[in-house]
């Protein structure tokens, strides 16, 4: 019982960032926009055609390298997940641009696939669309 008290808190965490994920800003690009086609195929972190700059791989993969601690002290996939979640999107918003879970799997297998692998298995996940 005491494990469900301690999980439900990140559970709900996960859902609530999640939830907000799927919907597009007000403003923001259909996902078939040419500036979303954009942004998706600049995966190497250059600047896409609507001028705004992308984290490059290298940073990515840089801030999962440095997080590789605190997800490893964790201890549960679900907080791993919940934690992942809330800070990598936390850490996207002050760089600019959020992008998607298969942009960040792109820049991750081609910058840091074993940093990735073991990010993804520490979260029980196989991919960043998850999150």
């Amino acid at each position: 019982m005491r494990t469900i008290r301690l999980l439900a808190p990140a559970v709900c965490l996960v859902l609530a960032a999640t939830a907000c994920t799927d919907a597009p800003e007000p403003g923001a690009a259909a996902p078939d926009s040419p500036t979303t086609t954009a942004a998706a195929s600049s995966a190497d972190g250059s600047a896409p055609d609507g001028g705004s700059t992308q984290v490059s791989a290298k940073e990515v993969c840089a801030y999962l390298d440095g997080q590789l601690p605190t997800l490893k002290g964790i201890g549960s996939e679900t907080g791993v997940m919940a934690n992942l979640t809330v800070n990598l999107y936390s850490w996207y918003e002050k760089q600019g641009p959020v992008p998607t879970g298969r942009q960040i799997d792109d820049q991750t297998r081609q910058g840091c696939p074993a940093t990735r692998t073991e990010v993804l298995k520490l979260a029980g996940m196989e991919s960043f669309e998850r999150l």
